[in-house]
C-alpha cells in the first residue's frame, strides 16, 4: 500500500498520518465492515477526540463521537468559525489517537441530524480504516558510512541486492525500486540474507509490509519499503541484537571522544 498522506500529530492534538510516521509503526489496513464498527464503537465509548480535516486541506474541526447509528458515525456537532465549513465538504478526512493507536479514515456526506434532543454530525461509515502502532522493538538507522545490505532471490536461481535503511529484530527497511523484483506489501521472500559487519549473515523469510514515495533531501525522488521478519529464530534475533548493540556503542563512543 503506497501512501502520500500529509501530517501526523503531537502529544495533544491527533493530526493527519505522513509517511515518516509510516515508517515508525506497523500499520494495518482495517476493511471489513464489521471491524469497521467495532473500532468506531470503541472511540465512540472511550469518547476519543476526532479530528475532522476539510477536503484535503490544513483547515480542522474537533468532534467527539458518539455513536454508530446503522450506515452511519454520529459525532458531536464541531463548535467554531469551521462548524458551517463541515457541512459544504464533499468529504472529511478523520483521525483519531487512542490508545496510543492512531487511525485515520475518510468520510463522505457530512449532515446535520437531531440526535438526543440536540443537532450533530452525521457521515457515512468509512469503507476502511487506516491503523498505526508504535513498533515495540528498537529500529536502527543504518550509519551512512557502514551501508547494510540484503540480498533477496530473484526468483531465476540468482538473488538481487537491495540497500537498507533501518533494521530491528522486528524487520527490515529497504530503499530504493528494484526493477524486476516485486516489493508491493503481502510479497513472501524466503531464505534472504543479510551481512551483519562483525556478527554473521542473517538469513531469514520476510513479508512485506508497506511501501510508500519517498522524498530524500536531496530531492531525488525514491521508494521506502518495510519488510517484518517471518518466524525469526531466537538465536538469529541475537545475533541482530549484538549487532545493533555494536553499532550504537560505536556511536556513543564517537558523540563522547571515547577510544
Amino acid at each position: 500500500m503506497k501512501s502520500t498522506q500529509p501530517p501526523l500529530m503531537t502529544d495533544a492534538l491527533p493530526l493527519r498520518i505522513e509517511t515518516a510516521e509510516l515508517a515508525g509503526a506497523e500499520q494495518l489496513l482495517v476493511t471489513t465492515r464489521a471491524e469497521i464498527v467495532q473500532l468506531l464503537q470503541q472511540l465512540c465509548q472511550r469518547r476519543d477526540l476526532v479530528s475532522l480535516y476539510l477536503d484535503h486541506t490544513d483547515h480542522f474541526a474537533l468532534t467527539l463521537p458518539l455513536v454508530v447509528d446503522e450506515d452511519q458515525l454520529v459525532l458531536d456537532m464541531p463548535s467554531g468559525e469551521l462548524r458551517h465549513a463541515v457541512f459544504q465538504a464533499s468529504q472529511l478526512q478523520c483521525t483519531a489517537a487512542p490508545q496510543q493507536i492512531k487511525l485515520q479514515f475518510s468520510c463522505a456526506h457530512p449532515r446535520q441530524i437531531d440526535w438526543d434532543g440536540r443537532p450533530a454530525l452525521a457521515v457515512d461509515l468509512p469503507s476502511q480504516i487506516l491503523r498505526l502502532q508504535r513498533r515495540e522493538t528498537y529500529r536502527l538507522t543504518v550509519p551512512l558510512g557502514q551501508p547494510l545490505s540484503c540480498y533477496l532471490p530473484s526468483g531465476h536461481g540468482d538473488t538481487v541486492e537491495v540497500s537498507l535503511v533501518d533494521i530491528s529484530i522486528g524487520g527490515i527497511g529497504i530503499l530504493g525500486c528494484v526493477p524486476g523484483l516485486s516489493l508491493a506489501p503481502g510479497t513472501h521472500y524466503h531464505g534472504i540474507h543479510i551481512e551483519l559487519p562483525d556478527s554473521g549473515t542473517v538469513v531469514a523469510d520476510i513479508e512485506i509490509r508497506t511501501s510508500f514515495d519517498l522524498t530524500l533531501r536531496n530531492g531525488i525522488k525514491t521508494v521506502r519499503t518495510g519488510a517484518r521478519f517471518l518466524h525469526l529464530p531466537t538465536t538469529t534475533e541475537a545475533q541482530i541484537q549484538r549487532y545493533i548493540t555494536h553499532v550504537e556503542r560505536e556511536r556513543l563512543a564517537r558523540e563522547h571522544g571515547i577510544e
